[in-house]
């Protein structure tokens, strides 16, 4: 009997959370980076926005230049890493998806390849 997965309950497993759609399909490597990558994203957003903070607090403190210049290099990377993650997450939604509609795809081959081939009538067989 060939498995099947369901594609889409793979991209929502990826959408809910990062690599369950990867582990859904049998693919607990490829789980683990998604997972992981998706989960370090985000930390390095909560991180930036961290510093980010502090930098605004401290020139509202001190009006010092050096603070708004800090605010603004953390806030942009803030904004680069928001759009990575999103990208990641995006990424590993349709890869989950791709490999949910792919998954029985080897054991479907298999099990036609003994009828493949060509023929030009009775003569040759290839």
């Amino acid at each position: 009997m060939i498995e099947y997965r369901n594609p889409q309950g793979a991209l929502i497993r990826s959408f809910v959370l990062p690599g369950w759609g990867q582990f859904y399909n049998d693919e607990p490597v490829k789980g683990l980076l998604y997972g992981t990558a998706e989960l370090g994203l985000l930390g390095l957003i909560f991180y930036e926005n961290s510093k980010a903070e502090h930098a605004r607090e401290m020139y509202l403190e001190t009006g010092l230049a050096s603070w708004q210049n800090s605010y603004d290099n953390h806030s942009g990377l803030r904004r680069t890493y928001i759009w990575y993650t999103a990208g990641a997450w995006v990424v590993g939604m349709l890869d989950a998806y791709a490999d949910a509609y792919l998954f029985s795809f080897e054991a479907e081959n298999t099990r036609f390849d003994g009828n493949a081939g060509f023929s030009m009538g009775a003569v040759i067989n290839f």
